[in-house]
């Protein structure tokens, strides 16, 4: 198994591209799948607890707690971001391609278990 992080501009961009390569998502939901999906692909996921897309960054901006300890602030990164699971020797779809994250995260902000 391989993973991939994808980053699409919004909801309605990663529902109509995953709709291209047979990915069929009934209006207005979009979570956890790992049934019905064509060959080669194991499961996708939008990023998030609530499966909303969104990757948070620090700022480089600090904050302190109101027990004095100072922690980072965070911001949610542009786009709508996908995890997508594939089978060892299964090609990303070429409709994906283009939105791959690249160089890939070397610390992800959510994996598959």
């Amino acid at each position: 198994m391989h993973d991939h992080f994808l980053k699409f501009a919004d909801h309605a961009e990663a529902l109509s591209v995953l709709e291209t390569i047979g990915v069929t998502i009934p209006v207005g939901e979009i979570g956890y799948l790992d049934a019905g999906l064509p060959e080669g692909l194991l499961a996708l996921k939008p990023v998030g607890a609530a499966c909303d897309g969104l990757v948070y960054a620090p700022t480089g901006e600090t904050a302190t707690d109101g027990e004095g300890f100072d922690y980072p602030l965070m911001d949610a990164v542009e786009g709508f971001h996908v995890n997508l699971r594939m089978a060892d020797g299964a090609a990303l779809p070429a409709a994906l391609v283009d939105f791959a994250v690249a160089p890939e995260p070397a610390t992800p902000a959510e994996r598959f278990a």
